[in-house]
């Protein structure tokens, strides 16, 4: 597609989006005002979703308001399913000496954290995603790492992001002591039907367009087609101007809409 055949300036919906431009969503203002509690007290929050819901904008919101003299970011796109491999990933996460055994970077990894959390200053954060992938035995391992002095307050943060089947694994009778040890939830449900139609228009905003290139009646259709789904509600929008502009057509109407959205 053409952006410059709607008046645009750049591509909308583009997934590189600056964190300052993030549509005010109510996902995004509710998990932030969680997470920013994490921030202040520590501890394990879950984050939940649908693909495509949002939860990428969240993490990467709060990761670029964490001060980097006081919080420390150890990221990973996708969460490992083996209970050796967490310890080896959350090894690697800190940038340790690598080891062999399970027990021996156990110790390395609490005594890293307690060091930096003591005597540097620094909040270690760690963001497990795509944690849904993980097994039982290896959401139960988190279990012992979360162990710090006798239950007392975490001295890193743990960020468990998922899909939905994500919180219903966690309260299975075998995951309730670490379920118990969660201290926030959230739950992205994604955009409601104003705020998919002002979803829409502040994206096309960005790129440069005021004014309208949805018929108004269009809104409904784009946010039941797209389940409130941010994602998927930008690829419908960009599937129907690119039909658009292949017919010679300015304005979309709800008929284009439909036309265009079979493969999403």
């Amino acid at each position: 597609m053409d952006y410059a055949y709607f008046g645009l300036k750049k591509m909308p919906f583009n997934k590189e989006i600056a964190t300052k431009d993030f549509f005010p969503s109510y996902d995004l203002k509710e998990a932030a005002a969680r997470l920013n509690y994490i921030k202040q007290y520590r501890g394990i929050f879950l984050l939940t979703g649908e693909p495509g819901g949002g939860k990428t904008s969240i993490l990467r919101k709060f990761v670029e308001g964490l001060n980097p003299q006081n919080h420390e970011c150890n990221y990973t796109p996708h969460a490992t399913v083996s209970k050796t491999e967490i310890y080896r990933q959350m090894n690697a996460l800190l940038q340790l000496t690598p080891r062999q055994s399970k027990g021996t970077m156990f110790r390395q990894i609490q005594e890293v954290i307690l060091d930096k959390y003591r005597n540097r200053g620094i909040t270690p954060c760690f963001i497990l995603d795509e944690s849904h992938l993980m097994d039982q035995s290896t959401l139960q391992e988190l279990i012992i790492l979360t162990n710090f002095e006798m239950d007392s307050k975490l001295p890193f943060i743990l960020i468990l992001a998922g899909q939905p089947s994500l919180k219903e694994l966690l309260k299975r009778r075998n995951l309730e002591a670490l379920n118990q040890r969660i201290t926030l939830k959230y739950h992205a449900a994604g955009l409601g039907m104003d705020e998919t139609k002002d979803y829409v228009l502040h994206h096309l905003k960005l790129a440069g367009r005021t004014d309208p290139l949805f018929e108004e009646n269009c809104f409904e259709m784009i946010h039941q087609l797209g389940l409130g789904l941010p994602r998927k509600i930008g690829n419908l929008c960009l599937n129907a101007m690119t039909y658009a502009q292949h017919k010679g057509i300015d304005v979309i109407n709800p008929e284009i809409i439909h036309q265009t959205s079979g493969g999403l």
